[in-house]
């Protein structure tokens, strides 16, 4: 597709769009933890690990700098060049909000009694936790297909739509239970876990964007 995109060849611009994706990837998939430790009520856990995404989101938004630096160098038709800065702008979302949500969670440790109420629905929790990982781990795919197949690349792009509208059913339903827990637990535990999930939530948003403008790209390039 690189082909049809660049009257030159976009040196080193594949080789850190990999780097990149390798580190949002990383940054998403440690909520898994994340989400472990804070059920199992291990808040200096929970901590640490939002540490370690915090330190590999900054490390990816130098990366995205060094990229976005080469793609303006590069000589591609202008239209697709801003699709690119589109998508890694949805890319460096993903990794901003998947912080951020880490963040939200350990912003305090809730009192024991609050943890076992919230573990009454960690099942979905994690399914949500899952299901982020599985589309964000899906957008990188589909990037990197671009230059080899685009058609597997739209078809990927896809399933990351179908699997948002899934992840917003899930959401509400945790949404649903916690506002039936409201009165059980304090206003910040209540505000917390919510926040947590509206900003996992986000993530998948982002996802879903990233997959709009990988669409966008291949009908441009009539790959």
């Amino acid at each position: 597709m690189w082909k049809r995109i660049s009257s030159i060849p976009l040196s080193g611009v594949e080789e850190e769009m990999r780097g990149h994706l390798k580190l949002v990837c990383s940054s998403v998939s440690l909520l898994r933890d994340l989400a472990s430790a804070s059920e199992s009520g291990n808040w200096s856990l929970v901590n640490s690990v939002a540490e370690r995404i915090a330190m590999i989101e900054r490390e990816a938004d130098d990366m995205q700098r060094r990229t976005e630096l080469k793609l303006y160098k590069g000589s591609i038709f202008i239209g697709l060049k801003e699709d690119f800065l589109r998508l890694y702008e949805a890319i460096d979302e993903i990794a901003d909000k998947s912080k951020d949500a880490s963040r939200a969670l350990a912003s305090r440790e809730p009192e024991g009694y609050e943890i076992k109420i919230l573990n009454g629905y960690g099942a979905e929790i994690r399914k949500m936790v899952e299901g982020t990982i599985e589309g964000v781990e899906m957008i990188s795919d589909a990037i990197l297909l671009l230059n080899k197949d685009a058609t597997a690349a739209l078809k990927k792009a896809h399933e990351v739509e179908k699997l948002e509208e899934r992840l917003d059913d899930i959401k509400l339903s945790i949404l649903k239970d916690l506002a039936r827990d409201e009165k059980r637990l304090s206003t910040l535990t209540y505000l917390q876990v919510r926040d947590f999930i509206f900003l996992l939530d986000m993530v998948a948003d982002a996802s879903e964007r990233a997959s709009d403008v990988i669409t966008a790209m291949i009908v441009k390039s009539g790959a």
